[in-house]
């Protein structure tokens, strides 16, 4: 069950990425769903499944994007691994804690992929410091507004059904 959660919330982070963030955006999204899910994805599972969620959503993300192949993979499946081992060592449940993990895994994630753009092709310019810093900040804020968001659903959606049936009881009588 757990690698189908995790499966489906990939499938989407990657869809939403490669259509949504690209076609209004151009190539110049200033966030990066795939990052944010792989470190949600390690945070709540653990480092194996960190590396492996990073290691399938990169290579698809690399294969989709047209770059080449592997180093957003390598990227995303250090980070999904490291992101697990600080979620298993830390109390992650705090906003604070969850932000710190979700800028770090995106400031790495960068990087590591202009590391390697820098060692294949020496004179590519990737990105910048400032684009690196509010891409982080903005996966960092995404993903903790998301964890929120899908830890708070549960209790809100037993509140809507005890209100609906409490109002239905109260038109019976």
């Amino acid at each position: 069950m757990r690698s189908l959660q995790a499966g489906v919330g990939l499938v989407v982070a990657l869809a939403l990425q490669t259509t949504l963030a690209h076609g209004l955006l151009g190539n110049r999204a200033a966030f990066d769903l795939v990052v944010i899910a792989v470190v949600y994805v390690a945070l709540l599972w653990g480092p194996s499944a960190g590396l492996l969620a990073g290691a399938a959503a990169g290579l698809v993300q690399d294969a989709l994007a047209g770059g080449i192949v592997g180093v957003g993979g390598l990227a995303k499946t250090l980070v999904g691994f490291l992101a697990g081992i600080a979620g298993t060592q830390f109390i992650m449940t705090g906003a604070l804690p969850r932000l710190v993990v979700f800028f770090l895994g995106s400031v790495l994630h960068a990087g590591v992929v202009v590391g390697f753009y820098e060692v294949i092709e020496p004179r590519s310019q990737r990105a910048s410091y400032p684009a690196i810093a509010t891409q982080a900040l903005l996966n960092a804020a995404i993903g903790v507004l998301v964890m929120h968001l899908v830890e708070r659903a549960p209790d809100w959606w037993h509140q809507r059904r005890l209100r609906r049936s409490s109002l239905r009881g109260a038109w019976r009588t």
